[in-house]
C-alpha cells in the first residue's frame, strides 16, 4: 500500500507476479493479454482494492459457434450451454457457420470482440481455430464435437469410437455379418471409399467423429475375424432423407446387408422408412443402431437400439470448462462414455 492506504500498479503488479506494464493493458481493456494472466490481474487488483473498471472486467459474453441448430445435436448442445452459462451470469451469442470452412473462419474473426469473455466452437474443418486470428490465441476456447484438433484447446465429445465400436459389436454378438455403416464426412471431396481411406490413413483421427466411428466399427468386425467390406460403407447424413436414399442406394447397388449402423435416429428413421415400404422386416431381415438418439427413437415402431443422447450433458460440460478458463483456473478434457440403449430395432439372426 502507498502512504495514503490506496494501492497503485505497481503494487498490484508485484501482487500478481507481472508487470506493470501487463497491468496496465489489462486494467484498460486490451484484448491481446492472456486470459489466464488477465483473470490473475483482476484477483490481485481486488485483492488489494485496486479500482477495476466495470466496462473492463464485466466481459460477459460467450460466442457458441455451431455449424447449423436444425440438427437437435447442435441444439441441444446449445441448451446445456446456455443454461450453464447464464446460471453464471454469462449471456451466449450463437454464430451459424453453416457447415462451411470460411464462414466459419468469418465468425471466429466477428467472435473476436473486446467484450468476448470466450469461445465454444463445433468446427467443420480440422484447422486450429486460433489460426483464424492472432486475437484468439488470447480468448479462452473450447472445441465440442471432435476428440482433438491442436494442443492448447480444451475439448469435450463422446467416445465416438466407442460408441461405434460397442454397435458393431452387438450386433455381430447377434450373428450380424453384413454391416452397413453410413459415415457423415464434411469434406467435398470424399466421394467413395477410395477418397475417405486416403485421408483416414494420412490425416489426424481425432479432428472428425467420422474417423472414430469409423476406427471402432473396424475395431469389432476385426476382433470377430472379419474384414471391413468397401461395399457396405455409405457416405450420407444426419437427415431423415439422407438415411432414406442412402438405404436405397445400398438395395439398388445389389449389396447383401442384415444390419446397418446410422449417425442418428432421424437417419434410422428414414432407413427404416424405405425398408418397411420395401416389405423387409426389422429386426428379423435387417437390425437398425443410431449413434445417437432423440424422441424419434421412442415413437417409431419397432424402436430404435441407439446409443445414448448426450448432447445437453456435452453442452454443459464444455459451458464448464469455458467458465474455468475465463476465471483462469485449471480446467480439462471431457470425455464422456457411451452407452448403448438396447430396443426393438435389433434381433438375433433367425
Amino acid at each position: 500500500m502507498t502512504k495514503c492506504g490506496k494501492p497503485n500498479i505497481r503494487q498490484v503488479a508485484a501482487h500478481a507476479g507481472v508487470s506493470p506494464a501487463t497491468v496496465s493493458r489489462v486494467l484498460n481493456g486490451n484484448a491481446a493479454v492472456d486470459a489466464a494472466l488477465a483473470q490473475r490481474v483482476f484477483a490481485s487488483a481486488r485483492t488489494l482494492g485496486y479500482p477495476i473498471s466495470k466496462a473492463v472486467e464485466g466481459k460477459k459474453n460467450i460466442v457458441l459457434i455451431l455449424p447449423g441448430i436444425s440438427n437437435t445435436y447442435y441444439s441441444h448442445t446449445a441448451t446445456g450451454i446456455i443454461d450453464v452459462a447464464n446460471r453464471a451470469g454469462y449471456r451466449v451469442n450463437i454464430l451459424l457457420s453453416n457447415s462451411d470452412p470460411d464462414q466459419e473462419t468469418e465468425c471466429l474473426i466477428n467472435a473476436c470482440s473486446s467484450d468476448t469473455a470466450g469461445i465454444i466452437i463445433a468446427p467443420v474443418t480440422n484447422r486450429d481455430p486460433r489460426a483464424a486470428s492472432p486475437t484468439l490465441s488470447h480468448i479462452p476456447i473450447v472445441v465440442t464435437g471432435p476428440r482433438y484438433i491442436a494442443d492448447g484447446l480444451i475439448h469435450v465429445h463422446l467416445d465416438n469410437e466407442e460408441a461405434a465400436y460397442l454397435s458393431t459389436r452387438y450386433l455381430l454378438r447377434l450373428g450380424r455379418k453384413r454391416i452397413a455403416f453410413i459415415i457423415y464426412y464434411w469434406a467435398d471431396h470424399i466421394r467413395n471409399y477410395e477418397d475417405f481411406i486416403k485421408e483416414y490413413e494420412t490425416s489426424n483421427h481425432g479432428c472428425f467423429t467420422a474417423y472414430d466411428r469409423y476406427t471402432g466399427y473396424c475395431r469389432a468386425l476385426k476382433e470377430a475375424g472379419l474384414e471391413p467390406d468397401p461395399s457396405l460403407l455409405i457416405f450420407g447424413g444426419f437427415s431423415y432423407d439422407s438415411g432414406y436414399y442412402c438405404v436405397k442406394q445400398l438395395l439398388v447397388s445389389g449389396v447383401a446387408f442384415d444390419a446397418m449402423i446410422v449417425p442418428n435416429d432421424r437417419c434410422g428413421a428414414g432407413v427404416l422408412n424405405f425398408l418397411q415400404e420395401q416389405g423387409f422386416k426389422v429386426p428379423e431381415q435387417v437390425s437398425l443402431v443410431c449413434l445417437d438418439s432423440d424422441l424419434i427413437a421412442k415413437v417409431v415402431s419397432p424402436k430404435l437400439t441407439s446409443i445414448s443422447s448426450v448432447d445437453y450433458t456435452i453442452g454443459q460440460h464444455c459451458a464448464q470448462q469455458l467458465i474455468r478458463l475465463i476465471n483462469g483456473e485449471p480446467a480439462h478434457d471431457v470425455e464422456i462414455d457411451a452407452k448403448l440403449l438396447i430396443e426393438n430395432s435389433t434381433h438375433f439372426v433367425s
